[in-house]
C-alpha cells in the first residue's frame, strides 16, 4: 500500500513553534499563488456580483493588513509613506482594482515583499515572545491588546478565509470551474 505522508516542516531560519507558526503562513501563501496565478487582469478587477469585492483588491488586502498589522502593531512603527503606497494602506476594498492595472504576478510579488519584511522582523523573535503582549488605542481611548500567538493564529485565519473567498469568486466568475 502507497502512503502519501503530509506534515509541516519548520521554516529555515526560525526556531521552535516561530517556525511552524511561519511555516504555516508560507503554506497558505503558497496556496494562495496556486489559486490566483491563472487570473486575468480582467478576472481580478471583476465584481461576481454588485458589491463584492474584487479578487485583486482582496490579494492587496492580504499585504496591506500584514504590513498594517506587523509593522505597525508588532514593529511598532508607522510604516513610512512609500511603504503605505506600496501596500496600498486603506484603498485595497474601496478603489476599483481595474485603475491599479495589475496582473496577478504583479498582486504576488507586492504581498511576498510585504511578506518578506514582515519575516525581517520575525527573525529577531523567539518562542519566548509568542506570550509578550502587544497592541494599539482605538479612536474611542480604548486599548486593545493581544500576544503575538493570538496575532499569528489570527492572521493565520484571516489569509485562510480570504483564500477561500477568492476561490469562491473565481469559480463563480468561471461560471462554476474550477
Amino acid at each position: 500500500m502507497e502512503i502519501e505522508r503530509r506534515t509541516l516542516e519548520p521554516l529555515a531560519g526560525f526556531s521552535g513553534e516561530m517556525s511552524f507558526y511561519l511555516s504555516n503562513l508560507e503554506e497558505l501563501r503558497n496556496r494562495l499563488r496556486q489559486t490566483v496565478s491563472d487570473l486575468t487582469q480582467e478576472e481580478l478587477a471583476a465584481r461576481a456580483f454588485p458589491g463584492t469585492h474584487q479578487i485583486g483588491n482582496l490579494i492587496l488586502h492580504l499585504g496591506e493588513t500584514e504590513a498594517s498589522w506587523i509593522q505597525r502593531i508588532i514593529n511598532g512603527a508607522e510604516p513610512d509613506d512609500e511603504m503605505k503606497k506600496f501596500s496600498h494602506w486603506c484603498d485595497t476594498t474601496e478603489r476599483d482594482f481595474a485603475e491599479k492595472g495589475y496582473s496577478a504576478e504583479e498582486c504576488l510579488e507586492r504581498i511576498s515583499q510585504i511578506r518578506a519584511k514582515s519575516l525581517e522582523l520575525f527573525v529577531n523573535f523567539t518562542d519566548a515572545d509568542l506570550d509578550k503582549f502587544f497592541g494599539y488605542n482605538r479612536a474611542d481611548a480604548s486599548r486593545v491588546e493581544f500576544t503575538l500567538r493570538w496575532f499569528l493564529t489570527n492572521h493565520l485565519d484571516h489569509e485562510a478565509v480570504h483564500r477561500g473567498q477568492i476561490a469562491m469568486l473565481k469559480r463563480i466568475l468561471r461560471g462554476g470551474e474550477v
